[in-house]
């Protein structure tokens, strides 16, 4: 499973991948297992004046994982038995982080 994460201040976000090995998922499709970094130095920023025009951060490369456990609550096409069973997820980076992954039933 490889999941992508916008959510540059998660405490869980390694170069726009999520590192944590249990996420889930509320019935409004948000990432619940989002948590804000405290430690200023782990924060990781765009840098404005190479990314004006909105160039996509540098990203990791694919790692696939089999480890990871994804509760869901939503009503989603992926949602087997409160279990993800998708190849992999996208948490957006808007005020929440949101599962973009998903497709509603």
């Amino acid at each position: 499973m490889d999941l992508k994460c916008k959510k540059m201040n998660c405490e869980h976000n390694d170069g726009c991948a999520c590192v944590c090995k249990n996420i889930a998922i509320n019935k409004k499709c948000e990432c619940t297992t989002f948590k804000p970094c405290k430690d200023n130095d782990k924060k990781q920023h765009q840098d404005i004046s190479r990314d004006m025009f909105e160039v996509a951060p540098d990203l990791h490369p694919y790692r696939h994982n089999k480890k990871i456990d994804i509760n869901c609550s939503a009503k989603c096409l992926f949602n087997d038995g409160g279990k993800c069973k998708a190849n992999g997820i996208s948490v957006s980076n808007k005020h929440t982080a949101i599962c973009i992954t998903a497709i509603p039933k």
